[in-house]
């Protein structure tokens, strides 16, 4: 049978071929971090009033991501030394213990740590899913299980905030936290009997881990991470450049070492892994201030509800979702074309929001923001898997693992560099009209080579 039939299977062989439980743990796991990490919207602000520390509260945003990237980083290496199944359940309970804290939390202190401790459970669980898919499924269910990963991570970002603006209308944001922990509680339970299999080799599982290398790495995210949201512009460079360097000096090291975080070469713009990385983490980055700046640029510059905004902005998910989900069932030979369309839908979207966003109308944001998601859901999924497939069987685990931990990495990097943007504009909520078309403007127009770094390596990474 070719390659392109077993691509070609209907979503019923998930439940015929018994699937379908694992498959609905993995997302599950994906559903506690997607909507837990918007679910703060709503939850912090009232959560402030309440146990105070208003000057720290961009340290509950940071050490989320920072927590998520580092523990997303080494789950590779922790499901190949444990087995899939301990790694969730270690995953699960440092992320129970976190919402716990969170839930408890009599002051910003306890808040922040709570925080770090859900992004580091949230953000194995989210590895692991991927991890799940590659190494717990046959190959023909690959595209299928990736768009029902990308479609749960959607949703669920949705949902998060409308979780926490319901505790928060009940007078109650406390349980927004206790709600995720008993959900934690199920992730752990039930998956000894769904998750259980054996990684090798022994090699690889006596090593030691690579500690030392892993702090570097959150360093170097911490720095990026910080750089967002200082305000003032010189030392946000700074921070922004040297997390950059860290972060450069983090993959030589990972990449001379013999118990590796990631495949040797991950980032080599010569191999399809590395094309496939590079160009998903270039138009995640040239992207990100829609999500970042929208709501609040219309807001300041059209006067739209932030519920309005927000809705318009959730369209980039359910475009995205969508797409994903629609299109996991198209032959082989039909891929690469859904790639590149979809990095040209991205790269069409950007392009107008340039214009749009500072001059509108409402209804054409909205319409690209649409387009935006969609593109990234027909080629995401695609993307993916030829990231996964295309490196050593040894190190698929890795490969699979570093997906959302490098897409969690370039939305902080995006994240940094249009808040330097914007700082340097002079940029707050009190700015007026002028001030924020222009930062609308050059949110977008300042990315637009990374938009072209994407859709040269989006080329690369579709060929046969």
């Amino acid at each position: 049978m070719t390659e392109a039939k077993t691509q070609h299977v209907p979503w019923s062989t998930l439940t015929k071929e018994g699937h379908l439980s694992r498959v609905l743990l993995l997302c599950f796991g994906v559903w506690l971090y997607a909507a837990d990490s918007t679910l703060v919207a709503t939850v912090m602000p009232v959560a402030v009033e309440d146990i105070g520390g208003l000057p720290y509260l961009s340290w509950t945003y940071t050490l989320y991501q920072l927590g998520s990237v580092v523990a997303g980083a080494i789950a590779g290496l922790m499901v190949i030394r444990t087995g899939i199944a301990k790694a969730q359940i270690v995953a699960g309970i440092i992320y129970i213990i976190g919402c716990a804290l969170s839930g408890y939390a009599p002051d910003m202190t306890t808040m922040i740590f709570g925080r770090l401790l859900q992004g580091m459970g949230g953000g194995g669980l989210v590895s692991i899913a991927f991890i799940g898919a590659s190494t717990l499924f046959p190959k023909k269910l690959w595209v299928r299980l990736i768009a029902v990963i990308s479609g749960v991570w959607g949703v669920s970002s949705l949902c998060g905030p409308l979780i926490g603006g319901y505790f928060v209308a009940a007078g109650n944001w406390r349980m927004a936290f206790w709600a995720f922990a008993a959900q934690g509680l199920v992730a752990v339970l039930v998956a000894p009997p769904l998750l259980r299999r054996k990684f090798q080799t022994q090699k690889e599982q006596t090593q030691a881990m690579p500690l030392a290398r892993l702090a570097l790495l959150g360093v170097a995210v911490l720095a990026i991470c910080q750089a967002g949201v200082v305000i003032n512009t010189g030392i946000a460079a700074v921070l922004c450049l040297s997390g950059v360097v860290l972060l450069l000096f983090f993959f030589k090291l990972d990449a001379d070492s013999e118990n590796r975080i990631f495949p040797r070469g991950i980032l080599n713009p010569r191999t399809v892994s590395g094309s496939g990385l590079l160009m998903i983490s270039s138009l995640f980055m040239a992207t990100i201030s829609l999500t970042v700046y929208g709501p609040l640029l219309m807001y300041i510059i059209f006067g739209a509800e932030p519920l309005i905004a927000g809705y318009i902005i959730a369209l980039e998910s359910l475009g995205w979702t969508i797409v994903a989900i629609s299109t996991s069932g198209v032959r082989e030979h039909i891929e690469p074309r859904l790639i590149r369309l979809g990095a040209l839908f991205v790269s069409i979207s950007m392009v107008g929001l340039i214009y749009a966003m500072p001059s509108g109308p409402l209804w054409l944001i909205a319409l690209l923001a649409t387009l935006m998601g969609m593109g990234f859901g027909m080629s995401w999924t695609f993307v993916s898997k030829r990231i996964i497939a295309n490196v050593p069987e040894t190190e698929r685990t890795q490969a699979s693992g570093s997906i959302p931990t490098f897409l969690r990495v370039a939305m902080a990097l995006g994240s940094a560099l249009s808040g330097i943007i914007a700082n340097f504009s002079g940029f707050s909520e009190a700015s007026s009209v002028a001030v924020a078309r222009n930062v609308a403007f050059w949110s977008f127009a300042a990315f637009v080579p990374l938009m072209f770094v994407g859709l040269f390596f989006a080329w690369r990474v579709s060929r046969e």
